[in-house]
């Protein structure tokens, strides 16, 4: 295993505070899901406080309307102090509104930064950067599987389906009139034009849609199904098929509850009364597309639905939730997918788009591969590789980066496109080193893990292995820089 510090490059820093901003658990509750914790909870006392002050308002203006002449100053006073403190109320509601709101829309752009780039090329290696730096993070034993990737996956998603937007755009998959209309709109505006129409108007409504889509679970009536009255359920065991009715009815409900009462729309800043009403109407047209791909999300046939569905199914595999986690199957989200549209339940063209996209195996898996000599022959040893890349040629030949070369870590390594032939996932590979000693075996894996007295239990031909602990060292984490890619 490689030496060095362990510790974080810029790119996954950043990374990781973007998860942190969606969702933490801090003191300090500034993050999205912390924020409608505590919206969801002061739920009650607000209603409970509007519905004091209009009452009092009411039985003023009752008072006044039926009182005498020398009683009316007094209920004047005791009238308008009431509408000041309503007044005060609506505005601080308002400006928290407005704070939420600005926050998120923060957020979405942010991402937007750290994921896209000027070019095609450029903006999916971010993105598989992105993708593959959260993988890595992630631990694929023990017990902080669950809250780990359940802080993790709405990020995860979000990335999807800013990329599953652009490939059915690209393949005219995409008829939404709004949508359309703002992609077309974007190929007139320059690049350092203030207003971007795609990236204001779809793709920040887009990331709303998939980091709010399952914001409802924090209201406290899905808390209670999901960790019982005194919390003590585990909250990722299996439910039952009613509590998970019910549960997803609350989500649903309470997720579009959200985007309209605690986030709403964004304000006009300005004097010009044709501005604002071009700028509210296009805030409206906004919340409207966010509101409507949350809707169509769950059912969403051949809809733009589907680009929030069809991340969310390959998410929720790629970053299980589940207590039967298995990091070897997580290759098996292709099958999940295609399963899916032999049922009739996905969309084959949202399905196709995205495994076009992402391939079988998700960024920053680790593959075991038997290398080739300059003749292009197999040797009888197998090597490390994580995958980096996006679009591979074959969805089941992932482009990685050699992480390990002669059985010795090499940062420097070169990229390679692993073929079906030669990837020990699948079994046609894993036969050809059956005639490889055991003794040879145990060598390798000597030479591969830290702990060998520890893990020589291991399969001697393993499917895959783990990297987060070799991506845990800072100087392993830039592995997307440019590389020569070769065929094995």
């Amino acid at each position: 295993m490689s030496i060095g510090t362990v510790g974080k490059s810029n790119f996954t820093k950043a990374v990781k505070a973007l998860l942190n901003r969606i969702y933490d658990d801090t003191p300090v509750a500034d993050s999205l899901f912390e924020q409608a914790t505590l919206w969801f909870r002061g739920a009650a006392e607000r209603e409970q406080q509007q519905a004091e002050l209009e009452q009092q308002v009411f039985l003023f203006k009752n008072r006044q309307a039926q009182a005498n002449k020398g009683d009316q100053a007094l209920i004047e006073r005791n009238l308008q102090q009431v509408q000041n403190e309503q007044e005060l109320f609506n505005n601080q509601q308002q400006q928290d509104k407005l704070i939420r709101y600005e926050s998120l829309r923060r957020l979405c752009l942010d991402i937007l930064a750290l994921s896209e780039s000027d070019s095609y090329d450029e903006t999916n290696i971010q993105t598989a950067k992105m993708l593959g730096t959260i993988q890595l993070m992630s631990p694929t034993v023990g017990k902080h599987i669950a809250p780990t990737n359940q802080k993790s996956k709405h990020l995860y998603k979000a990335l999807l389906s800013l990329r599953l937007l652009e490939r059915l755009l690209l393949d005219n998959q995409i008829t939404q009139p709004f949508i359309v209309q703002r992609y077309q709109a974007a190929k007139q505006t320059a690049a350092e034009d203030e207003y971007q129409p795609f990236r204001d108007d779809v793709q920040v409504p887009l990331l709303m849609a998939a980091l709010l889509q399952d914001i409802g679970s924090c209201h406290p009536d899905a808390q209670l199904i999901l960790k019982g009255a005194v919390g003590d359920l585990d909250e990722f065991r299996v439910l039952e098929n009613d509590e998970r009715t019910e549960l997803l009815k609350i989500s649903y409900r309470e997720s579009l509850n959200f985007v309209v009462q605690a986030i709403g729309i964004g304000v006009y800043q300005g004097n010009s009364k044709e501005q604002r009403d071009r700028y509210l109407q296009i805030e409206r047209e906004k919340q409207a597309l966010l509101i409507f791909l949350l809707k169509n999300a769950i059912k969403p046939e051949h809809g733009v639905g589907n680009l929030l569905k069809i991340p969310q199914i390959y998410t929720s595999v790629v970053l299980s939730t589940k207590a039967n986690y298995s990091y070897e199957s997580l290759p098996k989200v292709g099958l999940v997918l295609e399963k899916g549209v032999e049922k009739g339940v996905y969309s084959p063209v949202a399905v196709s788009g995205l495994l076009q996209i992402s391939g079988v195996f998700p960024q920053g898996f680790g593959i075991t591969y038997i290398p080739k000599d300059s003749d292009r022959q197999d040797l009888d040893r197998y090597e490390y590789a994580i995958v980096t890349g996006l679009y591979p040629q074959d969805p089941k030949m992932p482009i990685c980066r050699m992480v390990t070369r002669n059985l010795t870590y090499n940062v420097s390594a070169q990229g390679c496109v692993v073929s079906v032939e030669n990837n020990l996932y699948y079994p046609l590979a894993r036969k050809k080193l059956e005639r490889v000693t055991e003794e040879r075996l145990l060598e390798i894996l000597s030479k591969l893990v830290s702990n060998f007295e520890e893990r020589k239990t291991m399969a001697l031909l393993p499917k895959c292995w783990h990297p987060r602990e070799y991506f845990s060292y800072s100087k392993n984490q830039n592995l997307w820089n440019k590389a020569v890619i070769n065929q094995n």
